[in-house]
């Protein structure tokens, strides 16, 4: 069984959240200053990572052009992006061997429909192997936010237990 939340640890007054000040530097990135309220910065990180899940939501992707059926769409940010490394695979593997039943120097890489949180970069359909190189620099660039929010969520743990105590 979980212990609840608003139980309050022996030896601790209370303080509202709204009363603890971030301390740390400024990070711009998450628009977090210093002299922020706690309540404020979990707010901006709670705001950043349902940010990150809407963008991840593989629902929101177009998967008509590949014509499959309801049991192969991938149904996981994960497993779309094994989808598509699969796909990526192939078509070198057909280009480079020629098995694409044309000439390598003409085979041609298919266009796919971009989703739309991707479509300021590339436009509403772009070339999967665009696609595929676009996707893995916005899965790196959230690897480096979701790094930087679990230090910085680290940090206020940290912070909020020396006020407790």
């Amino acid at each position: 069984m979980s212990k609840p939340t608003n139980l309050k640890p022996s030896g601790c007054s209370p303080q509202a959240s709204s009363c603890i000040i971030w301390q740390g530097s400024d990070i711009d990135c998450l628009t977090i200053c210093k002299g922020d309220s706690i309540d404020d910065v979990i707010h901006q990180l709670g705001c950043l990572v349902c940010t990150i899940k809407d963008q991840l939501d593989v629902d929101t992707y177009d998967f008509e052009c590949f014509n499959l059926n309801a049991c192969d769409i991938p149904h996981t940010f994960r497993e779309l992006m094994q989808f598509l490394m699969d796909i990526v695979c192939q078509v070198q593997q057909a280009y480079l061997t020629g098995d694409a039943g044309a000439d390598p120097s003409s085979f041609s890489i298919p266009n796919v429909t971009v989703a739309s949180c991707f479509q300021g970069t590339l436009g509403t359909s772009a070339l999967i192997t665009d696609y595929i190189v676009e996707i893995a620099n916005k899965v790196c660039q959230q690897e480096i936010t979701i790094q930087n929010q679990q230090i910085a969520i680290a940090q206020l743990i940290a912070r909020v237990e020396v006020l407790e105590s």
